[in-house]
């Protein structure tokens, strides 16, 4: 479900795992990508440029937050690791 909020809203998919800094500049790349569509002189360049600039802020978003969740695991195993020799 994560993953499926880093396609559509990159910089909310940020917020819900509270990388807040990345969230904004997400949100920077995310705005110039939509910002710029409309503003299309050629359309098939400048469309194509937008989807480029777009996918940077979505792959970053689902990079960031598959490294949450790494992380995530890797500090519950470690605790599991940890109990157990207690």
């Amino acid at each position: 479900m994560i993953y499926l909020l880093a396609i559509f809203l990159p910089p909310v998919a940020l917020l819900v795992y509270g990388k807040i800094f990345q969230a904004i500049l997400n949100l920077l790349v995310w705005l110039l990508a939509i910002i710029s569509l409309p503003f299309a002189i050629l359309p098939v360049i400048t469309t194509g440029l937008s989807l480029i600039i777009w996918g940077i802020a979505v792959l970053h978003a689902i990079l960031a937050v598959n490294s949450a969740k790494q992380d995530a695991r890797a500090k519950q195993v470690a605790d599991a690791m940890r109990g157990g020799r207690g």
